[in-house]
């Protein structure tokens, strides 16, 4: 038995939540699998699951000790990927995360160029909730930065700054009274996303608190809150990236644009492992090019 082979059951166990089914994808016979992770537990000291006749569960040995087996593999796999890529010739799938926002407006057009460059390289973008914190599944992960989070298994490179303000349709404004001041924002409806409904308000620049509860449609789905702001629903919060051909269209114009959020930063998150796959590597250089 080695290290590796043990971890990697170890890992595969926890996906599949069964001996049988781990040692289905390993190739091997649920015994096999036991006496794998039996090894394992011996070597470390403790016991990582607790076995019962239906399923297994870890132990808090085991939830600790999760994140650096997933960390072990993947170093393992960047070292493979290295050796095998010195030619700086990417390939391989590359997983990335976004929310729907950066995703469609800022990501896709770049990543529809880096595949035309590398041809040998899959990207599998997936979803991040608004407010959602990186994880060790993604090559990379893009988000804001949050002050609660701070891993130790990550490493984070900033990509760009950018405020929030406020935006509506012209058909909107017209049948409604000037907006002049913060003040006249109270009697109307905005379009927000979960995360600020739950924070029911938003820091300004300038340190002051902008409410928000006074909304009528809340949404995760970037595109179904442009919809609703272009169909004069209310006003909506927004970075200018996101909207950039809304705003260019004038289907959706600025109100009160000296009134800002504080400033935000989009960063990058990958996996702090001592070798970064050519592909993550190449692909997060690209993205700070494009920007």
């Amino acid at each position: 038995m080695d290290w590796l082979t043990a971890v990697n059951s170890f890992n595969l166990l926890v996906e599949k939540g069964s001996f049988t089914k781990a040692a289905h994808v390993a190739e091997i016979s649920p015994s096999a699998m036991s006496k794998r992770i039996d090894w394992l537990e011996k070597k470390l000291g403790i016991a990582l699951f607790v076995r019962t006749t239906r399923q297994v569960n870890l132990t808090d040995a085991g939830e600790e000790f999760l994140p650096r087996a997933r960390c072990l593999l993947k170093q393992f796999e960047v070292m493979l990927n290295e050796t095998q890529q010195t030619d700086n010739d990417p390939r391989g799938l590359l997983k990335v995360a976004a929310t729907l926002a950066v995703g469609n407006s800022l990501l896709m057009p770049i990543i529809e160029t880096f595949l035309l460059r590398y041809p040998k390289v899959k990207i599998q973008l997936d979803i991040l909730p608004f407010g959602g914190l990186p994880d060790l599944e993604h090559d990379l992960v893009l988000c804001r930065k949050q002050e609660n989070f701070n891993s130790t298994a990550h490493k984070g490179t900033l990509l760009i700054s950018y405020h929030m303000s406020l935006f509506a349709a012209p058909t909107y404004l017209a049948n409604q009274k000037e907006i002049t001041t913060k003040s006249d924002l109270i009697t109307h409806k905005m379009i927000i996303t979960n995360f600020y409904r739950k924070a029911g308000m938003i820091e300004l620049e300038n340190g002051e608190e902008l409410s928000l509860s006074n909304f009528n449609f809340v949404s995760d789905h970037l595109e179904a809150m442009i919809s609703a702001a272009i169909r004069g629903m209310g006003l909506f919060i927004a970075s200018p990236i996101s909207i950039k051909q809304e705003i260019e269209q004038k289907v959706l114009v600025p109100v009160l644009p000296d009134v800002k959020t504080r400033e935000m930063q989009l960063w990058a998150f990958y996996p702090k492992t001592e070798f970064m796959p050519v592909k993550s590597r190449m692909f997060l250089d690209f993205i700070k090019e494009s920007l």
